[in-house]
């Protein structure tokens, strides 16, 4: 008798398109709404993300999505800076993984496809900021070698707790 067959998990990991941007928005939503690890307590408007989205195609940025079994699951972005403001060579970094999925090395495997495609985009600095209470988030990103840059001491109060800001940036051109 043989073992009972078990379905692989499949992920995938790949660019993000234009058809993406409803179950983007979703996900972005779910993760809003958690109120823990995003700047936005609240789903910022549809519009604005689309436009977001189309920019970021438009451009080819640095941003990835998550698949399991065809679900979305997360998503990591560094979106450069402007001309104008002399950061262009700086990726501003964006990441959320939707709860089901999270622990599961999800990260990791998108901070690896959006730090190679920067790098090939001729970025040089990653900047984020990050919850001081968000710690597996700020492991992950110590595993890549981003360090810290500054706290700003309770910047955050939501739902009756503070929680600092914690600046990180990774040199991409050392």
């Amino acid at each position: 008798m043989s073992a009972p067959a078990h379905a692989a998990t499949v992920i995938l990991i790949r660019p993000i398109q234009e058809a993406d941007i409803s179950e983007f928005y979703r996900v972005l939503s779910d993760v809003c709404r958690e109120r823990k690890y995003l700047a936005a307590l609240e789903p910022p408007p549809f519009e604005g993300t689309e436009r977001f989205i189309k920019t970021n195609v438009q451009k080819d940025h640095p941003q990835f999505l998550a698949f399991v079994d065809g679900e979305l699951a997360g998503w990591c972005d560094a979106i450069p800076g402007d001309v104008s403001s002399g950061n262009a060579h700086i990726g501003r970094l964006g990441m959320g993984v939707a709860k089901p999925f999270r622990r599961q090395g999800l990260g990791a495997k998108l901070m690896h496809a959006v730090l190679d495609k920067a790098r090939t985009k001729g970025l040089l600095k990653i900047e984020l900021s990050v919850y001081a209470s968000n710690i597996p988030a700020i492991a992950l990103y110590q595993r890549f070698g981003f360090e810290e840059e500054g706290r700003r001491i309770r910047s955050r109060f939501v739902d009756g707790h503070y929680d600092d800001v914690i600046m990180m940036g990774l040199f991409l051109d050392t």
